[in-house]
């Protein structure tokens, strides 16, 4: 499965699943399906996952590169709409022409878009002022994942993934390699009192993330988003990384003209059809 999955990748330039749905591979968990297709030697020629949850069936498959233009990708994307009555989220990441293709081919409507975007760490980055009575400090594991789960749940009501996450989500995530408590960072006020937090990634190819980045309603408007954001990118240079990325809803202007200011630019877009 993961040399499937790295070909694809290397082949495309983008990852072929969500981390997601790479992570319902290694922990899996009630309400998640995988689907695999192989030829007629036994080889795994294509890959397919499925969130069954009711709340939002989400789907995303990917096709081995030496297997395309046999219709495996075809067969996936048919199977995963049999499986499912009712509405159905099919990931296209990257923008994968032959992925376009087949949600056209099958009906599906282009409804969501996310943007990936890029900066150099090597550019200036300004410092912005923390609100007054409010510091910065790092994640404790065992001690901050119920704050920190409110937050991201008050921040996030809004978004399809992000608000389905709880401590668990937390948990699988601090039990991955690249976890680091020191670029998980805590905006607390005088009180103690989670405000908000910007949790940094490090991917294996050297790579940075603002991996998730969440401020309280109640602190909303105060410029804390900005600090945070600064902040995590002061933290992944100082760590070495020459490069960091974020993904970001496309119909989110807020958001987007804040990354813009802050000098990120356009890598790559992924688009989520739907099937009614």
């Amino acid at each position: 499965m993961v040399g499937l999955l790295n070909a694809a990748a290397a082949a495309d330039g983008v990852e072929p699943i969500s981390e997601a749905a790479l992570l319902r591979l290694h922990h899996p968990g009630a309400g998640f399906v995988h689907l695999l297709t192989h030829d007629d030697a036994g080889t795994l020629t294509g890959y397919g996952s499925l969130d069954e949850r009711v709340e939002r069936r989400t789907a995303e498959f990917a096709v081995h590169p030496a297997h395309r233009r046999r219709g495996v990708g075809g067969a996936l994307l048919a199977a995963l709409l049999d499986r499912v009555r009712g509405p159905l989220w099919v990931w296209a990441h990257g923008e994968h022409p032959a992925a376009l293709r087949l949600a056209q081919r099958a009906g599906l409507a282009r409804r969501r878009e996310l943007f990936q975007l890029r900066r150099e760490l090597a550019d200036p980055i300004a410092r912005r002022a923390l609100p007054a009575g409010v510091t910065v400090r790092a994640f404790a594991p065992g001690e901050d994942e119920a704050a920190v789960v409110r937050v991201n749940d008050r921040a996030f009501v809004w978004h399809p993934e992000q608000r389905r996450w709880d401590v668990g989500e937390l948990l699988v995530r601090e039990a991955q390699p690249w976890f680091d408590p020191k670029g998980f960072l805590l905006a607390v006020d005088s009180a103690g009192r989670l405000l908000g937090f910007h949790w940094t990634k490090v991917h294996s190819n050297g790579l940075g993330e603002i991996y998730v980045l969440a401020v309280d309603p109640d602190a909303q408007g105060s410029g804390l988003g900005v600090a945070l954001t600064v902040a995590g990118l002061a933290h992944l240079r100082d760590r070495g990384v020459r490069q960091a990325m974020l993904y970001v809803e496309s119909d989110n202007p807020a958001a987007l003209h804040t990354y813009r200011k802050l000098h990120f630019t356009d890598h790559h877009t992924d688009v989520e059809f739907l099937r009614p």
